[in-house]
């Protein structure tokens, strides 16, 4: 059991790289590190930094809030899972995956998530790929949570993540998992709403 658990948290962190990398390749290049121009002190000289600039006082940065308040809330939306690609490098067989037929862990599902003012998103689903938890953290308008089976040693648990960003009033993304031997993967689309 202790192997099989393992062996899917690799697959979680693999299956975040490869978003991540993909996410990162949509988006472009990231902005450049803004960086102040140096003051010349002439020799012999101290600089004087005022105190206000110096660190923004820590009352200042705490009004600032963390996450836009449009996400702060319960969203709920429906999937529907479907059989999942894996890239393999050229000449590699992937003889695990090709015995899945697609006929397990697909069809509808609900998802559920709420996000608080610190940006901290807990939620859940059910349906097709299981029951399973959801927890992760807002950064922007980016939503990124893992999943994570109620019952990880059943042999239908699936084990992934949960990506999304906002769009206007709705928060479109993907959800990407996998059982625990990595022989069965899905994905699903999802679009959530906010509830009233």
């Amino acid at each position: 059991m202790r192997h099989r658990v393992s062996k899917a948290l690799s697959l979680i962190a693999i299956l975040s790289l490869v978003a991540c990398e993909k996410s990162g390749s949509e988006g472009g290049a990231p902005p450049a590190p803004s960086v102040a121009p140096a003051t010349t002190v002439p020799s012999g000289k101290t600089a004087e930094v005022a105190p206000s600039a110096a660190a923004p006082s820590p009352s200042a940065s705490a009004a600032l809030p963390a996450e836009p308040p449009g996400l702060v809330g319960t969203w709920e939306g429906r999937y529907d899972a479907k059989k999942g690609e894996v890239e393999m490098p050229p000449k590699v067989k992937d003889k695990v995956r090709t015995k899945d037929d697609g006929k397990v862990a697909v069809g509808p599902g609900t998802l559920t998530l709420t996000i608080g003012p610190d940006g901290e998103l807990k939620g859940k689903t059910s349906g097709a790929l299981g029951a399973a938890a959801l927890s992760g953290k807002v950064e922007g308008d980016e939503v990124r949570a893992t999943f994570f089976p109620e019952d990880a040693v059943s042999k239908d648990a699936m084990f992934g993540i949960v990506q999304g960003k906002r769009k206007d009033d709705k928060i479109v993304g993907r959800i990407r998992v996998a059982s625990g031997d990595a022989s069965v993967v899905r994905e699903a689309e999802i679009e959530l709403k906010k509830k009233d």
